[in-house]
């Protein structure tokens, strides 16, 4: 489905420049864009996993520092680091990186660490800004070289500085698997007994503990369901409790810290965790009963987080449309088909269809600013939810040709605008990744297919409700409804601090009510081999996308 090529790189990088200011990338490191020559995992082990020593002192000098045109444009690009992965992954600490940015910008050495985390923070946040993505290169191989400093010790420093590679590699376009990463890191926290309650000598020493394995849990959940893979450390040997709400100076503000947004997160991450490890396991098939019943149970903890998620002024956007994302993502999760519930009912049709279409809008509203993050994460969403929505209209049609009722009945526009987006938004990663296009190809002409049987049995219907008197018409019992959602309980934001409407979603012809029937009259049918890839399985698509992008 998607072209092979483009692997990541595993030979240890050449420092780019020397001295203490950005140096130019030279025509041969310009040419392999961004972080083509990453170490694997293996080769930043290899001295630690076969040379393993006592902790011992880190030296208290650093290599050359980059620096950036000023300390103001360094501020800048720290606090935008700050201001998104930050409330995401909150590992480090904000004062106390930009206190030692100051102290970089005017004459100072930096220790290892602080060479380190200084590097790999600007290297993520010139990614993540879309910028030049030679200087970020740049930013990363400087950081490299404190790197094997870093990770000489099994102590939070090292860490920290896996957390941020792990980040970096999320966002290049190359580089170590993020697999692999997270679970040496996984490894590494648990052997220091950072997943268990502990004593610690202070407040903030326990809590920044506390957020760089909460920041590791996160980061292990959203991966390994996103590549359909065992989780890293199971939830029930996890005793260590939840990121308290503090602000800098340490005073706690139950809903208006810069914690208060990871702590909502964390606390739907465990649901979401729960529910993976209940419907994505080897474990026997649920009966429909039972499914029904547990499902229930997870979307009332689901929508009682959504409802008390409390809403931070300081970081609005996260605290807001963040929190949806994160919903709707939660249940695609829980009511699309999965190996212990391959065939959902009619709540989890209705409840995946309409949730499939919100994660879409959450992606075009993005896309439409210039804000979509075109990595390997946002390609995965985008499809899960374009081809849910497929599975969704396929369940409508059995229905129909069995003369059931269509269960899922989505406002027609709203839900071809979605999947024109889903097109959309593949056609233009195909631009940037070469073979994705397949994928976008491949999509488009299934999603022709779908909607020309819709097309069909319309015209069916209407042909059968044309020869047939009113009274001879079936009458169908009324269908159950999903849970509805729970914004109609929240406070309404002000309208002066909510965002312009996206534009709409252009139509394209090719998905407009396009009648593909041959001369026989016949329905157009998928291809039933096909249909069980696309529909009922999510595993080919995952374990293409490892292999493409060297998960």
């Amino acid at each position: 489905m998607i072209a092979t090529g483009g692997n990541r790189a595993t030979s240890m990088p050449s420092p780019a420049g020397s001295g203490g200011s950005s140096v130019t990338a030279g025509p041969s490191e310009a040419s392999t864009g961004v972080g083509t020559e990453l170490p694997n995992i293996g080769e930043i082990f290899r001295d630690q996993l076969e040379h393993r020593r006592p902790s011992v002192a880190r030296p208290s000098s650093a290599p050359r520092v980059m620096r950036l045109s000023s300390l103001e444009e360094a501020e800048r690009l720290a606090g935008q680091y700050f201001d998104s992965m930050g409330y995401q992954y909150p590992f480090l600490s904000r004062p106390e990186f930009m206190a030692n940015l100051r102290h970089i910008y005017t004459g100072g050495v930096p220790s290892p660490e602080t060479h380190h985390s200084y590097h790999i923070v600007i290297a993520i946040s010139l990614l993540i800004g879309s910028a030049d993505p030679i200087q970020a290169a740049e930013f990363y191989h400087a950081s490299q070289e404190t790197l094997p400093l870093a990770l000489q010790n099994e102590d939070l420093p090292a860490v920290r500085a896996l957390l941020g590679l792990s980040l970096y590699t999320m966002f290049a376009t190359a580089g170590p698997s993020i697999w692999h990463l997270l679970g040496a890191t996984m490894r590494l926290s648990i052997s220091m007994g950072l997943h268990k309650t502990r004593s610690y000598s202070s407040i903030a020493e326990e809590e920044m503990a506390k957020r760089a394995f909460w920041s590791l849990y996160n980061l292990d959940r959203l991966i390994a369901s996103t590549l359909g893979r065992p989780l890293g450390i199971a939830d029930d040997d996890i005793s260590v409790g939840l990121l308290r709400e503090l602000n800098d100076d340490e005073t706690e503000a139950p809903g208006a810290s810069a914690m208060t947004i990871p702590l909502q997160v964390t606390r739907l991450r465990r649901i979401f965790s729960r529910i993976y490890q209940y419907l994505y396991s080897s474990l026997p098939r649920l009966c429909p009963q039972e499914a029904a019943a547990t499902l229930s149970r997870f979307r009332h903890e689901v929508d009682d987080w959504r409802i008390t998620a409390p809403v931070y002024p300081s970081a609005l956007l996260y605290s807001t449309s963040y929190y949806d994302y994160l919903y709707y993502t939660t249940l695609l999760l829980m009511y699309r088909p999965s190996p212990r519930n391959p065939t959902p009912d009619i709540t989890s049709i209705i409840s995946c269809g309409e949730s499939s279409i919100q994660v879409i809008r959450s992606y075009w509203d993005s896309y439409s600013v210039g804000k979509l993050k075109w990595i390997w994460l946002t390609l995965s969403q985008v499809y899960f939810a374009g081809i849910t929505i497929l599975w969704c209209l396929e369940q409508n049609a059995r229905s129909l040709r069995d003369s059931q009722p269509a269960p899922w009945h989505p406002e027609e526009q709203t839900m071809r605008r979605g999947i024109q987006a889903v097109v959309v938004l593949l056609e233009e990663f195909g631009k940037r990744r070469p073979g994705v296009d397949r994928l976008a190809e491949t999509f488009r002409h299934q999603s022709t297919v779908i909607f020309s049987q819709m097309a069909y049995q319309q015209q069916q219907l209407e042909q059968q409700q044309h020869h047939h008197h009113p009274q001879h018409q079936h009458h169908y019992q009324p269908q159950p409804q999903p849970p509805p959602p729970p914004f109609a309980l929240l406070p309404a934001h002000p309208m002066s601090l909510a965002a312009p409407p996206p534009p709409p979603v252009p139509l394209a012809p090719v998905l407009d009510d396009v009648l593909l029937v041959d001369g026989s009259g016949t329905v157009p049918m998928i291809d039933p081999q096909m249909a069980e890839q696309l529909f009922y399985s999510y595993n080919w698509f995952q374990e293409e996308m490892a292999s493409y992008y060297t998960l």
